[in-house]
């Protein structure tokens, strides 16, 4: 069943592990107290370690997965089907699996430190939409948030994370299925270390030198992140290091020292070299090409990067909180593949996901932090998820409300999409507005034109005419509106979406009359100029 591998990505339930009893037994569903419910685990080769079988109908549901991260997945699957109306009448069985076996998503806790409650959070929202990496940047140039052994002038001048609250996150994630991939930057935006410890550095402020002394250490922070964090994986950074440096001969005993203690290093684009082992998994975030190279190398790959940079803008930046002067909109996030061209399929096997990243040099309140991660991580969810033949944005975009209310119901900030406003009447064209994403010119020759609003979710919209940005006061779009012109005028209409309560950005679209036979020669489109 198609539908159900859209629904898996964007399940709605109570987090996990209060309305899930997961076993070999019976579970129980809080919401659905009318319906039976079995889980099994068994072996069928076909699910692998995450997929799951489910079938409902009016008298219950079972579940079959090889494992219990698999039942999990199988228990908010069978969680949102329960919502929907009348989906325990109708008896349906569905077979899911993730495209991906990497489904990540960063936090950047350096630039500025987020709590244990904010991270824990982060990480229900993740294991919600079934995303099972957290990428958790520790160390850089502003602050070195990880406790070392020995080295206590690392976390001397700010806040940082005790070991027992880093194992509480870690205990909290593997709850979730989510392993906590840490990162300790090295040798460049060492910024913070240096400034520890002057001796380690490398005549910049923010750079590592390869001596003795500095690897001692590096070894010294290698081993308590071993001691915290049992995931197989841990992130060495190597981003951005001059070009005078010599990166491969950095990495070679960090590396090594990695795989002595049974782990795989992981880093940035820049990592990759020919001495670099084919154990260590390379993060591509400025290049495609990158993720390519290493996986016909026979490293394994994880892509992001833009459009899977979420510090950058939802839409129009004088409209949105601060951010990178990029722009990343939920349709290019939902449009993106993770997969390089031209890769066989045992180089294809070697790009293991991809993951969103969050880096929070502008980013100071956790209202601010999920603002930007909401609703891009859901499109991120569903691109690692879901077969590329089988994504569907109109069927996306329909089942945002219910995911908005699941989030509005636990207190997590989200983006509204943007509403749309057609212009039909005569013959009209759309033109942008230079230094706006939101603002549309619109062309006509017609004496009246019909305007209609929509927006992508379930809920209002309002709009005003006299240039005023709409309020919760303003008119509510009821039914199309016919607006009379004047030869040489303007009529302005502008429109946002409103849900429970909660107003969007403004999409403005600027109707000219003008001269028949003047209308610009233009065929753009309200949605090819405006993305929600």
């Amino acid at each position: 069943m198609i539908a159900a591998l859209l629904l898996a990505a964007m399940p709605s339930i109570v987090p996990w592990p209060r309305s899930v009893r997961v076993g070999t037994g019976t579970f129980t569903w809080q919401r659905a107290p009318r319906l039976a419910a079995h889980v099994y685990v068994h072996r069928d080769p076909a699910l692998g370690d995450e997929g799951y079988a489910l079938t409902v109908t009016a008298r219950g549901a079972q579940a079959w997965a090889n494992t219990h991260a698999g039942l999990f997945y199988a228990a908010q699957t069978f969680a949102q089907l329960d919502l929907r109306a009348g989906a325990a009448a109708h008896p349906m069985q569905i077979r899911d699996r993730p495209l991906y076996r990497w489904r990540g998503i960063h936090l950047d806790a350096a630039r500025h430190f987020f709590d244990v409650r904010t991270v824990e959070r982060y990480v229900d929202v993740a294991a919600h939409y079934k995303l099972n990496v957290f990428h958790w940047h520790l160390t850089d140039d502003q602050a070195w948030r990880l406790p070392v052994p020995g080295y206590s002038a690392l976390t001397a001048r700010g806040y940082s994370y005790t070991d027992a609250e880093v194992r509480e996150v870690v205990r909290y994630a593997a709850q979730r299925y989510v392993t906590v991939l840490p990162e300790i930057e090295m040798p460049a935006h060492s910024a913070a270390a240096i400034t520890a410890y002057p001796e380690y550095g490398c005549g910049r402020s923010d750079l590592l030198c390869a001596t003795p002394a500095t690897y001692a250490f590096l070894e010294a922070a290698l081993n308590h992140v071993f001691t915290l964090f049992p995931g197989e994986y841990v992130h060495a950074g190597g981003d951005e290091v001059p070009g005078t440096f010599d990166e491969p001969a950095f990495f070679s005993p960090v590396e090594a020292y990695v795989r002595a203690h049974n782990r795989r290093m992981a880093g940035w684009s820049e990592i990759l070299s020919s001495r670099l082992s084919t154990s260590s998994v390379v993060m591509a975030w400025n290049s495609m090409r990158r993720a390519a190279e290493a996986a016909r190398r026979g490293n394994d790959a994880v892509v992001t990067g833009w459009p899977l940079y979420f510090d950058a803008a939802q839409g129009d930046a004088s409209q949105e909180p601060r951010a990178t002067v990029h722009m990343s909109t939920l349709a290019e996030v939902y449009s993106w593949s993770v997969m390089p061209d031209g890769l066989t399929p045992e180089q294809q096997a070697h790009v293991l996901g991809g993951e969103g990243a969050l880096w929070t040099e502008r980013i100071r309140t956790p209202q601010h932090l999920f603002y930007m991660l909401l609703p891009r991580e859901l499109a991120l969810a569903e691109i690692l998820w879901t077969p590329h033949g089988n994504k569907n944005w109109a069927g996306f975009l329909q089942r945002l409300s219910a995911q908005f209310s699941w989030l509005d119901a636990r207190g997590y900030p989200f983006r509204i999409p943007n509403a749309a406003i057609d212009v039909t009447g005569g013959r009209v064209v759309f033109t942008p507005v230079a230094g706006h994403v939101q603002n549309v010119d619109a062309w006509t020759d017609a004496s009246s034109v019909v305007v209609r609003l929509s927006a992508p979710i379930a809920g209002l919209v309002r709009y005003t005419r006299d240039g005023t940005s709409p309020s919760s006061s303003a008119p509510a779009y009821t039914k199309p509106l016919t607006l009379g012109l004047s030869l040489g005028g303007t009529a302005i209409v502008r429109a946002a979406a409103f849900f429970h309560g909660r107003g969007g950005a403004t999409t403005e679209c600027r109707i000219h009359r003008v001269r028949a036979g003047t209308v610009p020669n233009a065929a753009h489109s309200w949605s090819r100029l405006v993305s929600p």
